[in-house]
């Protein structure tokens, strides 16, 4: 079985495991210096980077100088180093992943919402918590309209299930405005569970609202490293 590594970032919170190569490519970027907490798997114990010779700490070569120019070659440019290497560095690796965790909510949301409404509409008597109260509207509603109402609900609960999942989609991609009016609309459906005294369902919308907000705030912070796509 392969060793792996694991760090104690510049920020006091520990990464990995990771891989030998990956580590070698954090040492390459700077990013893990001689005097950084490292342990590997076999052992028990903390010890500095430099204490681990398959790293090579000390033989890192130190940073280009300019030329007489006072230009950096291409492939050496600092400032662009330093953006590539702030952006994938496990500080910014660890928002990535909140971001991304937060903005799966989404699809959750509107996942278990159609099958919500399928069981609603094939007259089950049981659904997910998680679901939209927007849509048991819909699909309550139908049920007394016949066989057209039931096409009007498949329709209408497709299409609020598409737009969380807009909402997932663009949140993925850093979009901040994805996170604050799917939220606002989350909010709002949470209100249905109000006035009907679902305290179960409006305790979940609270939890996954609070999920969510971890994803913005997540995106706010990687909002100056990255473009959304």
């Amino acid at each position: 079985m392969d060793l792996t590594y694991k760090i104690i970032g510049a920020d006091g919170n520990e990464y990995g495991p990771v891989t030998l190569e990956q580590l070698r490519s954090w040492v390459g970027d700077s990013r893990v210096t001689a005097a950084t907490q490292v342990i590997r798997s076999d052992q028990t114990a903390w010890s500095t980077a430099a204490q681990f010779p398959e790293l090579n700490v000390q033989g890192h070569p130190s940073p280009v100088a300019p030329s007489p120019s006072g230009s950096f070659p291409a492939s050496h440019d600092p400032a662009r180093a330093s953006a590539a290497s702030l952006a994938a560095s496990p500080e910014m690796e660890h928002l990535h992943k909140h971001m991304r965790s937060g903005a799966s909510w989404f699809y959750w949301i509107a996942g278990l919402s159609l099958i919500n409404s399928i069981m609603a509409l094939s007259g089950k008597g049981w659904g997910f918590i998680l679901g939209l109260g927007m849509t048991q509207v819909i699909d309550g509603a139908a049920s007394n309209l016949g066989s057209n109402g039931l096409v009007v609900a498949i329709v209408l609960d497709v299409l609020v299930a598409g737009l969380f999942v807009l909402f997932g989609v663009f949140a993925n991609r850093g979009h901040l405005w994805s996170f604050i009016v799917g939220m606002i609309f989350y909010a709002a459906d949470g209100l249905i569970f109000l006035i009907a005294q679902d305290w179960l369902g409006l305790g979940f919308h609270a939890f996954v609202l609070f999920c969510l907000f971890g994803g913005l705030r997540a995106a706010r912070q990687l909002k100056p490293l990255i473009r959304p796509a």
